[in-house]
């Protein structure tokens, strides 16, 4: 099984819903090809492991996707979740100076930025997209009233759908930890006395897990963590499942891309530097084109020869 693994876990004694995600190997595909300072890495590790916990737990077929524009350091943070599995996740900058600030983010970012350094009076935005033609898709506004996304992310959950939540994240450089909290809602017959119990559990659920420290969100496996914050309740472990970095991009995207440019242009390049590359500025993969695939591309009745 994959390094990245997320669980679901749930109590027997209240309709509260728990999630657990680890993020490494989806994160090393992430930073690999460029050199992120770690307050990006944190940001956009963290907003990797939010998507893999929204698309879990509403079991949703498509994208959710976690975007943040922004007016400071960075100008576009990016995480999404396609298909409850496959992530990937970019990070711009306003300019060079601040990405090559090095990986402790001194420079143009600071020692310890905050939230609303790196994003400035920036906003953030939740979206789903289905995958079905006939389904629509849905956008909700995050806001940034606080330098932790957890927190903001917390209060989304409570004022736009609803669900009180906690929300908690790890992270140390290469590996990012997430742990979600929610609390569901309970049947229409239900008596005052029951939605007392399920709410006096919850606070007690939520005193817990504001025990955890980063170290041990970090680093302790999912079976100890949740014995080590609520043993006193029954917690059902359920099977882990495996994610995993992929990007969207392809040679017939990037051909397309091509394509939709003037072919004067595209020839002009050819002449001048023999060879057009498009290189996708998520995974940094690269699509080179010479004058057969030139050719090839504006006579598609052509053979290509390779």
């Amino acid at each position: 099984m994959s390094d990245d693994v997320i669980h679901r876990f749930s109590f027997a004694d209240a309709p509260i819903r728990g999630q657990w995600v680890r993020l490494s190997g989806s994160l090393a595909e992430a930073f690999g090809r460029r050199d992120y300072p770690e307050p990006a890495r944190r940001l956009l590790g963290e907003m990797m492991a939010a998507v893999s916990l929204m698309a879990d737990g509403i079991k949703f077929d498509g994208r959710v996707a976690l975007q943040a524009r922004g007016r400071g350091a960075v100008t576009t943070a990016l995480a999404e979740c396609r298909d409850r599995q496959l992530l990937r996740g970019i990070v711009r900058f306003d300019d060079d100076d601040t990405r090559e600030a090095g990986a402790d983010g001194a420079g143009a970012l600071g020692n310890e930025p905050s939230l609303s350094s790196l994003l400035g009076n920036g906003q953030m935005a939740i979206t789903l997209t289905p995958d079905a033609d006939t389904a629509q898709a849905y956008q909700g506004v995050v806001a940034l009233d606080d330098d932790s996304l957890a927190r903001n992310l917390e209060a989304y959950f409570h004022n736009s759908e609803q669900l009180p939540s906690r929300l908690f994240f790890a992270f140390d450089g290469d590996t990012v930890t997430g742990m979600l909290l929610q609390r569901l809602p309970v049947a229409d017959l239900a008596t005052e006395l029951t939605l007392d119990l399920h709410e006096d559990t919850w606070r007690e659920i939520e005193m817990k897990a504001d025990t955890v420290t980063e170290a041990e969100l970090g680093g302790l496996p999912v079976e100890q963590l949740l014995r080590r914050l609520f043993h006193e309740n029954t917690v059902t472990l359920h099977a882990a499942r495996s994610l995993e970095f992929s990007c969207t991009c392809s040679r017939e995207r990037a051909e397309n891309m091509l394509k939709a440019l003037p072919k004067e242009e595209i020839l002009e390049l050819l002449e001048t530097q023999g060879m057009v590359d498009v290189t996708c500025e998520v995974c940094g993969a690269r699509y080179e084109y010479d004058h057969v695939d030139a050719h090839v591309l504006y006579e598609p009745g052509e053979p290509r020869v390779h």
